[in-house]
């Protein structure tokens, strides 16, 4: 008996622990659901705007059967719009927005957060299967102009979490609500960390992670600050670890911990693109990214509806240190590079017309490739004016545009860009001598190279243009 007794014990001790994929124990049953296991398709990462955030958005909507669940901040894409209306009338959709788009976008099935705070979130979860999330709102100026990021998850576990979170919302329990279920999961044997501000003390948990730091910390953040996260960095700078850092111009002031970082060397920057750099990003040791809605702020912490992931995931992470070294050595300035044609370009350029400039002007351009081509993430620029196109441009074929800015009749250019990305250059009576009298245009002569003075002549436009 005394052999059977301290076999049971023996069981009843080892049966108290269960080993989690890292090989760690846990001994608690709240513990085990603290740390649950999943295994199904790929996270997909995306960046705005090069990576057109709106068109997966659609897709990752358009593939509801049951119903579709979204916290905004800001939504204005007439498509996304439209998609939603269009499921509408066909399954369960619901939407949770803050006052900033209570004008943008109207229906009996939302709930609007109108108070001092903000509800920030931007996500959606989508038949209980998978979540959008991350700094993008469905709006403008985020698809098409400013630094995003964007993630879709395929988790059952991640979307519960999701749309616990939503249901608060969606009963305007605005700022408040109760601490997320299930925070540490394992999606595909890599952990990964979800929490909602203000409830789970967003602020503590980044803390955590940068503490734990042992090569280096990058970050890209919109609005940042928050005292104690910005002290964990300095304390980490002078333990010896590498912190390179890359903030959005415009959130310039007293508050910002700009000054404090810099003061305490560390490599910290002003963002140089013409838009937003709308991201809220930490990427440490090259294998963890934080991301989601949340800015290290204390209203983001403290007053804020926001979301955050914590990623531990190597391949996950390249993605966004590759993002992060593209938009820390932007700079806003003109390519001047010779080199071969591996897009539609500018074909020709009609500045100094005989009558009104608005009623007169156009650039021509041309699409050299054996298939159309989407205009919506090209842009025509002078250096002052900005003009987004759109519509389609047909495979081997020309299209005139119509711009909404003058062009100089001296001392001009114009730049043809896709997303951030410039593909041509052309400059008349400035960097390059060409001239085109009054009533002549600038054509270009063959397609083979882009940046070069030798591509181009003076002719007589073609009427029809005009």
């Amino acid at each position: 008996m005394k052999w059977i007794f301290i076999i049971l014990i023996l069981v009843l001790l080892l049966s108290g622990c269960t080993e989690t994929p890292t090989g760690m124990t846990t001994g608690t049953n709240t513990e085990q659901k603290l740390n649950t296991t999943e295994t199904s398709k790929s996270m997909e990462i995306y960046f705005c705007p090069e990576n057109e955030c709106r068109e997966h958005l659609i897709e990752f909507l358009q593939g509801a059967k049951n119903y579709i669940h979204c916290a905004f901040y800001d939504v204005d894409l007439p498509e996304v719009i439209n998609t939603l209306k269009e499921k509408e009338s066909k399954i369960d959709v619901k939407l949770a927005i803050d006052q900033a788009s209570i004008d943008k976008i109207s229906g009996t099935n939302l709930v609007v957060r109108n108070d001092s705070n903000l509800m920030h979130n931007k996500f959606c979860i989508v038949d209980g299967e998978k979540v959008f999330t991350g700094s993008f709102n469905p709006t403008e100026n985020c698809n098409f102009y400013n630094n995003n990021n964007m993630v879709i998850i395929y988790s059952k576990i991640i979307a519960d979490n999701y749309e616990k979170e939503f249901q608060e919302l969606w009963n305007k329990d605005f700022g408040q609500g109760q601490a997320v279920e299930t925070p540490i999961i394992y999606l595909n044997n890599k952990k990964i960390e979800n929490y909602f501000c203000p409830e789970d003390s967003c602020s503590e948990h980044v803390i955590n992670n940068l503490a734990e730091a042992n090569k280096e910390i990058y970050f890209m953040i919109f609005s940042f600050t928050d005292d104690d996260i910005g002290n964990e960095l300095i304390e980490k700078h002078n333990n010896g670890i590498k912190i390179k850092g890359v903030l959005e111009k415009t959130r310039q002031s007293e508050f910002s911990e700009y000054d404090s970082l810099k003061k305490n060397g560390i490599d910290i920057k002003w963002d140089e693109y013409a838009y937003t750099m709308h991201n809220k990003v930490f990427i440490i040791d090259n294998k963890t990214v934080i991301t989601g809605s949340f800015n290290p702020t204390e209203s983001g912490d403290k007053g804020n509806d926001e979301n955050l992931l914590i990623i531990h995931d190597e391949n996950i992470a390249k993605k966004y240190l590759k993002e992060f070294e593209k938009i820390w050595n932007f700079k806003n300035e003109l390519d001047m590079t010779e080199r071969q044609t591996n897009s539609i370009v500018i074909s020709e350029v009609y500045y100094d017309c005989t009558g009104k400039d608005e009623e007169e002007e156009f650039v021509e351009l041309y699409n050299p490739f054996n298939e159309d081509i989407n205009l919506d993430y090209y842009f025509i620029s002078n250096g002052k004016n900005n003009q987004r196109l759109s519509g389609i441009i047909d495979a081997d074929s020309p299209k005139a545009i119509k711009l909404n800015f003058s062009l100089n009749n001296k001392g001009g250019y114009l730049v043809l860009k896709e997303h951030t990305d410039q593909i041509d250059f052309v400059s008349w009576e400035s960097t390059w001598d060409l001239e085109a009298k009054t009533g002549l245009s600038l054509q270009r002569k063959n397609f083979e190279k882009v940046n070069s003075k030798d591509q181009w002549m003076i002719g007589i436009p073609d009427p029809e243009k005009i």
